[in-house]
């Protein structure tokens, strides 16, 4: 979603994750609740490690022979319902820790890491998803603030572009983020109906339903439905590349 909008991608993930484990396990609960403890530090850690991707990832649109405008985005760690968010009024990115998630959240990452996980395991797909894919997507939404991209695009070309560079990303950093994500995408679509009317373009419907799609089951399966696609391109584009299609 647009940068300004509250309903990002990451805060439609955390639907996402509820079909797809409703799905694929069932409904389930979260017996244990996390004791009390201090995380300050923990928070602190995060925001340092926040800061060091941050800037490793503009220090690779540096190498790529890109620069932007806008000041590299100020981190916030909160308890962020949609576990990340770049607000371009602000020019801040909103991420959650680990210790602020509520315990139906982390319900959503025990089931992700799947029967019997340690705590080690679970915690891992939260970074991966949460501090990894989402950041990214949320960087991406920084980059096209940069180009003055937004204005001048879909709802559903702007979702795909911040997909598309996340997907560039980690395929060149990390291969296993993409390989956690294009599992929960593809699981979607495999146990999810497709909302699009019969007849009828995703892309097209997707921009004309764009605001009631939001808060709606259906709007998991766009971003799925984009997943795939970007994932099935051919040939693949790079992180360069990626940022060099974010144009006016």
């Amino acid at each position: 979603m647009k940068c300004s909008c509250t309903r990002s991608l990451t805060y439609c993930f955390r639907i996402l994750m509820v079909v797809f484990l409703a799905a694929t396990w069932g409904l389930f609960t979260l017996a244990q609740t996390a004791s009390p403890e201090d995380s300050a530090a923990e928070q602190a850690a995060t925001l340092a490690k926040a800061t060091v991707r941050r800037d490793a990832i503009i220090e690779r649109i540096h190498a790529a022979g890109f620069t932007c405008p806008i000041a590299p985005p100020t981190i916030s760690i909160e308890d962020v319902p949609s576990f990340g968010q770049y607000d371009d009024a602000k020019n801040t990115l909103r991420i959650s820790d680990w210790m602020v998630l509520r315990p139906e959240e982390k319900a959503f990452f025990v089931q992700l890491a799947g029967p019997g996980a340690e705590d080690a395991a679970v915690r891992a797909v939260f970074e991966k998803a949460a501090h990894g894919w989402i950041f990214v997507h949320e960087m991406g939404h920084w980059w096209q603030a940069c180009r003055g991209f937004i204005a001048d695009h879909s709802h559903y070309q702007v979702e795909y572009g911040a997909n598309r560079i996340a997907l560039a990303y980690w395929r060149e950093t990390d291969p296993e983020i993409v390989k956690l994500m294009m599992s929960l995408f593809h699981g979607v679509l495999d146990h999810a109906p497709s909302p699009v009317p019969a007849g009828q373009d995703a892309e097209a419907y997707f921009d004309r339903n764009y605001e009631t799609l939001g808060p709606s089951p259906a709007y998991p399966w766009f971003q799925s439905h984009m997943g795939v696609a970007l994932e099935e391109e051919k040939p693949a584009p790079t992180f360069a590349e990626a940022l060099a299609a974010t144009k006016k």
